[in-house]
């Protein structure tokens, strides 16, 4: 069985979507066979947690997969996809940074957000200290690429906050934690974890933003 609570994403955001009608952007969370597996799938979380959840991902054979099994999901895009109902909160864990248009997708997370909603994103800290030490073992100045080549940008703290005001939105909370795989840590890893743990919480491998959508009623 999965503890929820070990995770320090969800951990987190449970007090922002607890009783709440949340929307849940890429909610396949990248490949379905993976769900509960090596990492935890928030959406089940939410499905446990929130008063409501709907998702939209674009794999639509793990869309209708899910469908089938009860999960109000829809296959959308997450730049133009549009629902009549606004949302409570809005997540997209680890998305933003796969996304060709960014700003088009904080646009619709705007539109469909009720005046005092959360959007809650998840996404890589650029600047973590796993990329650091990548950075100097493998004397590279392209830690952790992708062979996928699925992330078309990297955030920092300031440019995501410059990114989420320019599309009407205010950083309340910016936190960090640790990607929420399910897998036994390697030496390198336990390692890293005690460097950062005598060091700043910030070079944690994922930033959780928190933002309030600005002058929305």
């Amino acid at each position: 069985m999965v503890n929820f609570w070990k995770d320090g994403v969800l951990s987190t955001i449970y007090p922002y979507i607890e009783k709440k009608e949340v929307l849940d952007i890429g909610c396949v969370d990248h490949d379905i066979r993976r769900r509960n597996k090596s990492r935890i799938w928030p959406h089940g979380f939410f499905k446990k947690h929130a008063k409501a959840v709907s998702g939209i991902d674009i794999i639509e054979k793990d869309v209708n997969f899910l469908k089938k099994e009860g999960y109000n999901i829809s296959c959308q895009n997450a730049e133009n996809f549009s629902f009549k109902s606004k949302f409570d909160v809005i997540f997209a864990g680890e998305l933003i940074e796969h996304l060709s248009n960014p700003g088009n997708f904080l646009d619709r997370c705007y539109m469909h957000l009720r005046g005092d909603g959360y959007l809650i994103l998840t996404t890589p800290n650029a600047f973590c200290g796993f990329r650091w030490l990548e950075m100097v073992y493998k004397y590279t100045n392209n830690p952790h690429a992708s062979k996928a080549k699925e992330h078309t940008v990297w955030f920092s703290p300031e440019v995501i906050e410059v990114l989420l005001e320019r599309h009407r939105f205010k950083i309340e909370r910016l936190d960090y934690a640790y990607y929420p795989f399910l897998r036994k840590d390697t030496f390198k890893w336990k390692i890293l974890k005690v460097l950062i743990k005598l060091t700043n919480k910030k070079f944690k491998d994922t930033m959780i933003i928190i933002a309030r959508p600005i002058d929305k009623k």
